[in-house]
């Protein structure tokens, strides 16, 4: 592979969508880290991470090829696909963005941040719920559950970025990578 194969780019994550993830890594160390729950603050920043999942969802139905959902959308057939070890994730993946495995912690993640909201407005907005014991076990059970599937989310990401020569991380930051095809292979 020449070099200048392998140093080709192609733009996948948008400005959309990469503002939408910092804001929301944001959002959620925020609400982890900074604010108490029952602050103001804490339930301003949950409304807005909701407020930005709904532009998310939204921006998956009508933004650009590597946005949509259909460009990713974790299939059975892409899930077994993708678990194949003779075939492996790197060949077996159809798009450039996620892979299946990658698409269901997103998604995972995404529920969850709805979740946290919809229980938090239960909690603080409603006096049918305010004090109830179960939606605030709910809301910390996936606030507990955020906190790990984070770290995994990362080491995901850190872990494809190994296999293919290629950082995820610092792509979600500048939106380009080097397609699966251009990936030197070991």
């Amino acid at each position: 592979m020449s070099n200048e194969t392998s140093r080709r780019r192609v733009r996948v994550w948008d400005p959309l969508v990469r503002l939408v993830h910092g804001s929301l890594v944001a959002g959620v160390a925020a609400n982890a880290f900074v604010t108490e729950e029952g602050e103001r603050w804490h339930q301003w920043i949950g409304y807005g991470v909701v407020a930005l999942i709904g532009v998310r969802i939204l921006w998956g139905f009508v933004g650009p090829w590597s946005a949509r959902w259909t460009s990713f959308w974790p299939t059975p057939g892409r899930l077994r696909a993708s678990l194949r070890p003779a075939v492996g994730a790197a060949r077996s993946t159809p798009g450039i963005t996620h892979t299946p495995l990658g698409a269901v912690m997103m998604l995972t993640l995404l529920a969850l941040l709805l979740g946290l909201g919809a229980t938090g407005y239960m909690m603080e907005e409603t006096d049918r719920f305010w004090g109830v014991a179960w939606v605030e076990e709910v809301h910390e059970l996936m606030s507990n559950a955020i906190l790990v599937l984070v770290p995994l989310h990362v080491l995901g990401a850190l872990w494809e970025s190994h296999k293919r020569r290629d950082n995820l991380i610092a792509g979600m930051v500048h939106g380009d990578r080097r397609p699966f095809e251009q990936t030197p292979s070991r």
